[in-house]
């Protein structure tokens, strides 16, 4: 790898890190706070681990939130400048698991890729350029164990998400993306479009389903041309976008993009900084001290096979998650992984696409014994179907929580968020408060040839002010 691209790498996410971390301030006290929609409590009955940790669960307070936000915004300016970096890629690495930790239900696929990128780093010289240190012991060329369980990362999101698209609309029928884009909770602008040419969303179907299988071996091969790689990540760059320009996904585009950029070969470094900017770190070559002392081999040989482990660890657990593959880690081993959050699941739109679609519409009692919609703060309630699905959501963070809020095995969450939402509107609107509230799922399940079932009216939850 070159040292070079590591350093664009570590700036590119830091960026990616603060962007998280502001869209999280948005909802901070829904999110993350007793008086929202997961208390702590909750979260420690349904949703915890022992080998997990929290900061953020330490308290259910406003005002504790809001410092650690702060905290970890701090950090993560002082990686972007590159100051003693591998010290702060790992203290961030520790904020965006206790964050990730407080509340499950708003996670998606990026957020593990974005957790496990940080843990690798830290393993990884990502603060030898483009930072305040101005010497160096690098050479540009740089290889280390971790370079394995890094390059790993990225090859095993689309890989093993192929392997596991298993269902008939990945592998015969080619139907896929037809029914990715008859959700409209998802749906974008360019997914709109694309809707419209059946014969073309099956021609992308098996071409995505091979770009995701064949891919990551052009970013694993040893000893082939930096082209060779190149390829693949331009493959990986174009199916990240195409992801992007059709489906809502939050920032798991480009977490994904930006996992790729240490990839980068040497003379895409060289065109940048011949254009862009020239690095001002000196590298010093350094004498190696024959007798080293058996405290600094102890270590340096602990790390190598720690590092090892892991990767060893992350290989296992998506190799396992394939059912033809006749083994698995043991539970025990995967619960110690727990306490590095190892955990992993590649599994996008797979075996097989959801096909359940729908709306909440949230009908309150007023105290006058008229019903409202406050979901549209309109005097009588709506219950069709809404013209833009997708942009119903404030976040993707929301979008992913109330996708979660409709299943049934997350049932005892559900007075929560209904309770939430009344507080929330009694509080905004003093004049007009409400006594009941009814969060009604208005299901539509897609068929084929642009055909729905009938909509199904469903009560999932119901609040009252006491």
């Amino acid at each position: 790898m070159d040292v070079r691209a590591l350093g664009l790498m570590r700036i590119a996410v830091g960026f990616v890190l603060l962007t998280d971390l502001f869209i999280r301030s948005l909802s901070i006290k829904a999110f993350f706070t007793d008086e929202g929609v997961l208390p702590i409590d909750v979260l420690k009955q349904y949703n915890w681990s022992p080998n997990y940790f929290s900061f953020h669960a330490l308290s259910g307070d406003l005002w504790w939130q809001i410092l650690l936000f702060i905290i970890n915004a701090i950090c993560i300016l002082i990686l972007i400048i590159g100051y003693r970096a591998s010290v702060f890629t790992f203290i961030c690495w520790v904020f965006l698991t206790s964050l990730q930790n407080r509340n499950p239900f708003i996670l998606q696929g990026g957020d593990d890729m974005l957790r496990l990128l940080l843990l690798w780093a830290s393993f990884l010289p990502w603060g030898e350029r483009y930072s305040l240190q101005k010497k160096s012991s690098y050479q540009n060329s740089y290889f280390d164990w971790a370079n394995f369980g890094y390059i790993l990362l990225p090859a095993s999101v689309f890989f093993f998400s192929a392997l596991l698209k298993t269902s008939p609309e990945w592998r015969t029928e080619g139907t896929a993306l037809y029914y990715a884009l008859s959700l409209d909770q998802i749906r974008m602008p360019g997914g709109t479009l694309l809707y419209q040419f059946p014969l073309l969303m099956k021609i992308l179907t098996y071409v995505v389903f091979y770009i995701e299988l064949l891919a990551p071996f052009l970013l694993i091969l040893p000893f082939v041309p930096s082209k060779i790689r190149l390829i693949g990540i331009i493959s990986y760059v174009c199916l990240f976008i195409g992801i992007a320009s059709t489906v809502y996904v939050g920032l798991f585009y480009i977490i994904g993009i930006t996992s790729l950029i240490g990839l980068l070969p040497s003379s895409i470094i060289d065109w940048f900084e011949k254009r862009f900017y020239k690095s001002t770190t000196k590298y010093e070559e350094t004498e190696h001290v024959q007798n080293t002392s058996f405290i600094i081999a102890f270590i340096q040989i602990s790390r190598n096979y720690f590092v090892i482990f892991v990767a060893v660890f992350c290989l296992m657990m998506n190799l396992g998650s394939v059912k033809k593959f006749p083994y698995a880690l043991d539970p025990s081993i995967v619960h110690y992984g727990k306490a590095l959050r190892l955990e992993q699941n590649w599994g996008m739109f797979a075996p097989y696409i959801l096909k359940d679609d729908g709306w909440f519409v949230y009908s309150a009692l007023r105290n006058d014994r008229k019903y409202i919609d406050i979901k549209n703060n309109k005097d009588t309630v709506i219950y069709t179907k809404p013209k833009y699905g997708v942009c119903e959501f404030e976040s993707d963070r929301w979008r992913k929580f109330q996708e979660n809020y409709t299943f049934n095995n997350n049932n005892y969450m559900r007075p929560f968020y209904c309770k939430y939402l009344l507080n929330k509107w009694n509080k905004e609107h003093p004049d007009q408060p409400i006594l009941d509230l009814t969060i009604f799922f208005m299901k539509e399940t897609s068929l084929p040839n642009y055909k729905t079932e009938d909509i199904v009216k469903t009560a999932v939850c119901n609040c009252t002010e006491k």
